[in-house]
């Protein structure tokens, strides 16, 4: 039995500067693990169950090629589709999560998709 891929956009290997607030609250600067038009890939200190809410931030680079050190806020909603360890634990320090973005303006799902192109090596 084959394991079909089943997203519809390309990702990227990217360690994007991100910020994450549940209910108001923010978990901080974190890292993205990968990126892509639909969603993001992150770890986070804090076990964040699958189905949960949440606001996104990421810091994607003004001049895709790197050349300035500005940084654009691109920001989105998303629903947590999986957190790897799947349950709490005491013992685990980081947890990796994966988010579907369900509101993202165009604008910025562009701005989005040519920084990934950017990352990509063909």
């Amino acid at each position: 039995m084959s394991s079909a891929e089943r997203r519809k956009a390309v990702r990227a290997p990217a360690k994007l500067a991100m910020e994450i607030k549940l209910g108001g609250t923010s978990f901080g600067q974190l890292k993205t693990i990968n990126v892509s038009a639909n969603g993001v890939y992150f770890s986070s200190p804090g076990f964040i169950p699958p189905l949960t809410r949440l606001e996104i931030i990421l810091l994607i680079p003004e001049k895709l090629d790197g050349s300035s050190g500005l940084k654009r806020e691109v920001s989105c909603e998303g629903v947590v589709v999986r957190t790897e360890p799947e349950v709490e634990d005491k013992s685990v320090s980081e947890y990796d999560v994966a988010c579907y973005f369900t509101s993202i303006t165009d604008h910025d799902r562009g701005h989005l998709e040519s920084y990934i192109l950017t990352q990509l090596s063909f």
